[in-house]
Parts: C-alpha cells; structure tokens; sequence
C-alpha cells in the first residue's frame, strides 16, 4: 500500500498546507499532538523497523547472562585461606561488587538493569510492528473511500493558484483523521511507555563501599599457602 497510499496523503498534505480544514474539525486536534501531516506518518511507519530492536534485546540478554555468570566467580570463601583486617576490607569490596553485578532481575543491578532495558527493547519492536499494521490498516481503507475518489478528481496544479473546493477540504480533512488518528494514539502509547520504563533504564553507577572494618595499631594479616 505504500506507492499507492503515498500518492494520495501527498495530495492531502498539499491540500490541507493549501486551505487548511474547517475550524472545529477533529484534524486540528490529531495535527497538534502528531505534530506531522499524514504524508509524514506514513513515511515514517515505512521507515520504522522492528527487527534491530529484537536483536538488540537479545544481545543485551546475553550480556545479562554473562553478567550474572562472573558475578558467580565474585562469591568466595575466605575463611581458613586468608585472615585479618587485608582480608576483611577486600571482602567488603568484593562483596559491593558482586552485588552491583547481580545475579537475577533486580533493576538496581546491572544484570537487572541489562535485562530491563531488553524488555524496553522488545516492548519497542511490538510497538513498531503494531503502529505499522495500524498505519497499514488505516492507509487500505482511505484509498478506496469517496474521499480518496474526490481528491484524485481534483487538479493538483490548482491549488496552486486557488483554495481548493469545501469538498475537497472535506475530503483531505477526513483521511487526515483517519490516518493520524492511529498515529496519535500510537505516539501516546510510546510516551507512557517511556514513562514506565525509565526509572529502569537510568544509569547505574557503581559507588564505592565505605571502609573495612578498622584494625588495630597492628593489624595482623594470615594466608594459608
């Protein structure tokens, strides 16, 4: 649908940039939260592509994994091999990091906020498959409407020299809802989803454990060779 659909919201968008739409109609209101005209839309929906998200949220899993399998290796035992305040203070050390790795879904680890962000990746993929299917959907019903019959009878050239008819108006303003009004409702669906995720997908910096327990004038320090 896109050569064909292309062709008709190119002549809406000159048509609307030509005489605008009847004031009260519902187009101003899906235009203002759009912010494009419906040639723009459907551009954009043809560029939008789903797949590089689905492979970046599977790589960003992986390194999750990873994460979460070095974080295993932080996870010693030292009693019996290494004794005193040195072992003490690495241990606090250790220990800070190996937490900041994680090991499962907790978003305030990096395995967790690895994972976390996989998700928005994926929830982001649908999103693009879904507003394509809507613009698809939305574009195969205004090409074979009466609206679409009026605007092709209408001769481009003319509205350069003139407004284009009430009819004509009409017509460009009716497409116009039809196809930003998916996009609208789309737009908004992207933003609460931002909104949802974004405390997830913050950065998360590593902060340095405060010091080990302290030792005495002498501190003492045993290895087991």
């Amino acid at each position: 649908m896109a050569g064909v659909g292309g062709d008709l919201l190119r002549r809406v968008d000159r048509v609307l940039i030509a005489g605008g739409a009847p004031a009260g109609d519902p187009v101003w209101e899906l235009l203002r939260r759009v912010g494009a005209l419906p040639g723009d839309v459907l551009e954009f929906g043809l560029k939008v592509r789903a797949e590089p998200l689905r492979v970046a949220g599977a790589q960003l899993r992986a390194d999750a994994d990873r994460f979460a399998r070095r974080q295993g290796k932080l996870t010693v035992d030292l009693a019996g091999v290494w004794e005193g305040t040195g072992a003490e203070a690495f241990a606090v050390r250790w220990g800070a990091l190996a937490s900041y790795i994680g090991d499962g879904g907790d978003p305030g680890t990096i395995t967790g906020r690895l994972r976390a962000t996989a998700t928005y990746a994926e929830a982001l993929a649908d999103w693009c498959d879904a507003l394509r299917g809507e613009l698809a959907e939305a574009v195969a019903r205004v090409v074979s409407s009466a609206e679409a019959v009026t605007l092709r009878q209408a001769d481009p050239a003319a509205l350069r020299e003139e407004p284009p008819a009430a009819d004509v108006l009409e017509a460009a303003a009716r497409i116009a809802v039809r196809v930003l009004q998916p996009a609208a409702d789309a737009f908004a669906e992207a933003r609460e989803l931002m909104a949802r995720r974004a405390p997830d997908l913050e950065e998360l910096r590593y902060s340095e454990p405060g010091a080990g327990p302290a030792g005495g004038a002498a501190p003492t320090t045993r290895v087991a060779l």
